[in-house]
């Protein structure tokens, strides 16, 4: 005889069993839903965009320009934060070791993610593996000027002077391993003549050197080349794009004259490594639309930009082509980090 109540009994073991993995499931489902929902209410705190130059300068003119619509985008601020140093590179490495929530994005250029790695290998960063490509913002094309005491009219009779004249044709940059010095070695080898290479600390005393005649030509954005340009200073003998710039009517494309010639500068949107896919996706899809707004192509073109974007995976190729691009002529050249 049974003398146990209901309430008091033992569950069977098999109906025990089947309530655990009954809860098991459910907790389970809630948590997969929960993280489902999480992902969907991205962002919910202020993402941060790092413009790896001081503030007022090109890359830092791109970031203003969308930093505030993809925050209305978003739902969430923008906040731009200028982190300068080593041409790109110090703000650059800072993305590299943010964590990859979506909440920190970088400007990387030709300079911060090709030269800069291909001439330090100690940088800290791995170009193709340390960051989640988002898109391509832009390009930009370089300008070859001359002083306008210079007696040559052309980029014909500047490359014969330089052949004829070896090592004795001067160029200024703002920089060793900058755009506009290598802009000037891949002039050099292509041509097969010695130039004469004049590094400076920045762009203003590259083009000092330029104006007062202590060299003979210097490559520089259009935003740093046109105060000169339109004050007579300086004359624009060819562009290092292949379609030419609307703002210099008449200059050729150096590859012109030096076929096979094309030097682009670019600007890329990137995100911290381990980014989710979706949130990438996410912010690529937005500021693809910001990219076409008239105001922000208006903006992007007072600084020399052309706007061009590109998807991830393009990006990620773009990227992998410059850096064998530009590698053998680094390494030919000996350029260094100093």
């Amino acid at each position: 005889m049974n003398n146990r109540s209901p309430s008091t009994a033992m569950p069977h073991p098999r109906k025990q069993a089947g309530a655990l993995h009954f809860i098991s499931i459910a907790l389970l489902t809630l948590g997969v839903a929960c993280a489902a929902v999480a992902q969907d209410t991205w962002p919910t705190r202020p993402l941060k965009l790092i413009a790896p130059f001081a503030p007022a300068g090109p890359l830092d003119v791109a970031a203003r320009a969308i930093s505030g619509k993809l925050a209305d985008a978003l739902g969430q601020p923008v906040v731009v934060e200028n982190i300068a140093g080593a041409g790109g590179g110090v703000g650059m490495l800072r993305v590299s070791q943010s964590a990859g929530d979506g909440y920190t994005l970088g400007l990387g250029h030709v300079g911060s993610l090709t030269f800069g790695p291909l001439i330090n290998p100690k940088i800290g960063f791995d170009t193709l593996k340390s960051f989640a490509p988002v898109t391509l913002l832009c390009d930009y094309a370089n300008v070859l000027m001359v002083g306008a005491s210079e007696p040559y009219a052309n980029l014909t009779e500047l490359i014969r002077a330089a052949r004829e004249n070896p090592g004795k044709i001067a160029y200024s940059s703002s920089g060793v391993g900058s755009s506009n010095h290598l802009s000037g070695e891949l002039l050099a080898a292509m041509t097969g003549v010695k130039l004469t290479h004049v590094p400076t600390r920045g762009s203003a005393p590259a083009m000092i050197e330029l104006v007062s005649g202590r060299v003979n030509f210097m490559f520089d954005v259009l935003l740093n080349s046109m105060p000169n340009l339109q004050a007579g200073k300086l004359r624009a003998l060819a562009v290092t794009n292949n379609t030419g710039v609307a703002r210099l009517p008449g200059v050729p494309p150096l590859s012109k004259s030096v076929a096979g010639y094309e030097v682009l500068g670019w600007v890329s949107l990137m995100a911290a490594p381990g980014t989710p896919p979706r949130v990438v996706e996410r912010i690529h899809v937005e500021v693809e639309k910001i990219m076409k707004m008239p105001e922000v192509i208006a903006q992007y073109a007072t600084v020399g930009f052309d706007v061009r974007t590109s998807t991830p995976a393009e990006l990620q190729a773009m990227m992998k082509k410059d850096l064998e691009l530009w590698g053998p002529i680094i390494k030919a050249a000996g350029i260094k980090a100093e």
